[in-house]
């Protein structure tokens, strides 16, 4: 720091206290370092509310004066209206101002100098009468694409849409069957069903999961079934509504929840609501304009000219602030939400959840809380939830009473960057710790953490396409197994909630949509794997500190990334009562290259979690360690 000219650093509870999110209300405490070869006037604070984008500044008061260095600090006090507050730092000098801030919009931490307004700090500021549920922290899921996992007795042809190829044999590829303009003409099935989940239910308990998320579920034209024809009805393949009780009932045997998926944005064109295909006993919008559900649909030139998700004609996009469609969905007495919690179901994934409202995210919210105030809403966002931006709205997805969760694609990001060379340990750090900062801490704790979903490339093939091409294939599979093994440990290690997608576990590759929505290989899968993924689910279960311990990040090589978790005192990061206790996980991502790293921790010894016959010995503060190309660590303080 000494060397800068000026300084603050957001990570640093010396430069900004507390550190992160702060509660509406609250006060923070800022401060700056600027060298005394600058003949400063005033040093002012700019800070910007959100909601209005309103300026307002802060004269910011001298505090101390040590070697060469003058400290300047403010205190602002948070609004009482959840939103982000944007600050940065003017210095005044007689004949002109030079400004600090951050060093891009993407990076917290320290900042640098400007000759102009720089980019901002944000500080979150949330609601703190809403807290995502205690459970949610310590939860473990796996993921479903429920047509691909198993399938319990013979597929009934009768019960599949007219358009289908069921296959033979459940060893095939998925493919797709589409005409000259691209479009899909014929779905293909393998007959994976709900019976067939609640069979391989304790499989599913050995890997130590907590909560089985499906995608899609209900009557719909094709495999994904994100086209909907029926939000009151499980499709026929998969089974019955007794069946999704059914399973829901055996799972919560094996402390188990079951989460749906919800698609809210869109409808099928072939659903009883549009009918365009007129298969439905029923006046859908695309028949009549005096259809009971016309008004959810947005036409331009009826019947054939309408809004759909991504211009894809079969599924035309719902009016989300049309009130008889709100009603439908959450409010009535049958509406969707309700029907389903009569059933059991109190935990939903919504997808695409920027193209929801908000306010119709929040009635959803509050219906399922009334219920059941353990329930978890999950949305689908691909970038950081707390300051993202959809069609002109900044999102109020982490401020209080929208959700509990999202899916955490910057981490999955970042990780593969770092894989493929594309940024260095210290990109981590600052980008993760970024997140830390960004969303409060139980949302940070609550994210859904993935390496693979139905959406992505599997891991497998992503990590196979990093690789030398003059590699053996045995040398690729060797390597690909310890990657996996070291981003799986990171995952399982890291703040929120580790997520499995089917198959990953079992070796399963997969490129784009379809290949990697393959059906799980019963009885092929890869063995080392598997047991792997049942360890690290174990280990999970059995240390609080890799589930809501506190997180502390370290970089301590180019190729070196860690970090830290903790529960002392007797507690865990969020004041539960908790052993004490340390982990800590390291990984060299060099695919050639041995690195030796230091760490300052307190003087003991550390267990290899995995080869507990390894011990290592802090001596002097310091722990010192080899790691192998491509090795993980996950060490244990002993005392």
């Amino acid at each position: 720091m000494r060397q800068k000219e000026m300084y603050h650093h957001s990570f640093e509870e010396a430069y900004r206290e507390p550190f992160g999110a702060a509660p509406k209300g609250s006060s923070v405490s800022l401060t700056i370092d600027i060298h005394t070869h600058f003949d400063v006037q005033h040093v002012i604070l700019h800070y910007i509310l959100d909601r209005t984008d309103e300026e307002r500044t802060v004269e910011m008061d001298l505090y101390s004066e040590e070697h060469h260095y003058n400290s300047f600090e403010a205190t602002l006090h948070m609004p009482t209206d959840p939103q982000l507050v944007w600050y940065y730092f003017e210095v005044v000098c007689p004949d002109h101002s030079l400004y600090y801030g951050r060093e891009n919009i993407l990076e917290s931490g320290e900042g640098k100098v400007y000759d102009h307004v720089p980019p901002s700090w944000q500080i979150t500021v949330y609601d703190p009468d809403y807290e995502t549920p205690g459970w949610w922290k310590h939860a473990t899921m796996y993921q479903i694409f429920p047509d691909r996992f198993y399938s319990s007795g013979e597929v009934d042809p009768s019960k599949a849409p007219k358009t289908s190829l069921i296959h033979a044999h459940w060893e095939n590829d998925p493919v797709y069957i589409r005409n000259e303009r691209g479009e899909v003409i014929r779905w293909d099935f393998f007959g994976g069903n709900l019976n067939g989940i609640t069979e391989k239910l304790d499989y599913i308990a050995s890997l130590g999961v907590t909560v089985l998320y499906l995608n899609p579920i209900f009557e719909a034209e094709s495999n994904h079934r994100y086209d909907t024809g029926d939000y009151h009805k499980v499709d026929p393949l998969l089974g019955t509504k007794e069946d999704l009780e059914t399973l829901i009932k055996e799972a919560k045997k094996k402390k188990i929840e079951v989460m749906l998926d919800g698609v809210f944005s869109h409808t099928g064109s072939n659903s009883i609501y549009f009918n365009r295909e007129g298969e439905y006993d029923s006046v859908g919008a695309y028949q009549s304009k005096g259809s009971t559900y016309y008004p959810w649909y947005s036409f331009h030139h009826h019947p054939d000219e309408y809004d759909a998700w991504w211009g894809v004609g079969t599924l035309p996009t719902l009016n989300k602030e049309n009130d008889h469609y709100q009603r439908f969905l959450v409010h009535n007495e049958d509406s969707v939400i309700k029907t389903w919690q009569k059933s059991g179901i109190h935990h939903w994934r919504l997808d695409v959840a920027d193209e929801l409202t908000d306010d119709l995210i929040s009635q959803i919210y509050r219906q399922l809380k009334k219920v059941n105030p353990s329930s978890v809403l999950l949305g689908e966002v691909w970038e950081d939830a707390s300051n993202k931006t959809a069609y002109g709205n900044r999102r109020d997805y982490f401020l209080g009473g929208v959700l509990d969760s999202v899916m955490n694609y910057p981490l999955r990001r970042i990780m593969l960057d770092f894989m493929r060379g594309e940024v260095d340990a210290r990109y981590v750090h600052r980008t993760l710790t970024t997140l830390a900062e960004h969303y409060p801490r139980h949302y940070f704790y609550s994210v859904m953490n993935m390496l693979s979903s139905h959406d992505v490339e599997r891991i497998y093939t992503m990590l196979e396409g990093f690789l030398p091409d003059e590699w053996s294939d045995e040398d690729k599979r060797h390597q690909i197994f310890r990657q996996i093994k070291a981003l799986s440990l990171w995952l399982y290690a890291f703040p929120g909630v580790p997520s499995l997608y089917y198959g990953d576990e079992a070796g399963v590759s997969g490129g784009a949509d379809p290949d990697n929505r393959k059906p799980y290989p019963w009885g092929r899968e890869n063995k080392d794997l598997l047991q792997w993924y049942k360890k690290i689910g174990e280990w999970r279960q059995s240390h609080t500190s890799m589930r809501t311990g506190e997180f502390k990040s370290y970089e301590l090589h180019e190729d070196v990334y860690g970090f830290e978790r903790s529960t002392t005192n007797g507690l865990d990061a969020f004041g539960e009562k908790a052993t004490d206790e340390r982990v800590i996980y390291l990984y060299n991502r060099s695919l050639g290259q041995k690195h030796h790293v230091t760490l300052q921790v307190e003087k003991g010894k550390w267990q290899h979690l995995e080869n507990k016959k390894r011990i290592f010995r802090a001596r002097n503060g310091e722990l010192k360690l080899e790691l192998e190309p491509s090795e993980c660590f996950l060490l244990r303080y002993m005392n």
